[in-house]
């Protein structure tokens, strides 16, 4: 899959992802499933910033 095309993807993933955020933190869903949200981005940011550094080497 190109580049650009996953990062398309990856970008609507976020976005529902903190929608579903924002419903947990007003108490409309359960506020665990935010807390996992959370743990799910902060590896895909490291993922990604791993993936980048060893791309441009």
């Amino acid at each position: 899959m190109e580049k650009k095309s996953l990062y398309r993807i990856l970008l609507v993933l976020v976005i529902f992802l903190a929608v579903i955020y924002t419903l947990g933190v007003i108490g409309l869903i359960p506020f665990k499933w935010s807390y996992y949200i959370t743990i799910f981005m902060i590896v895909l940011f490291f993922y990604l910033k791993l993936e980048d550094r060893l791309g441009r080497t």
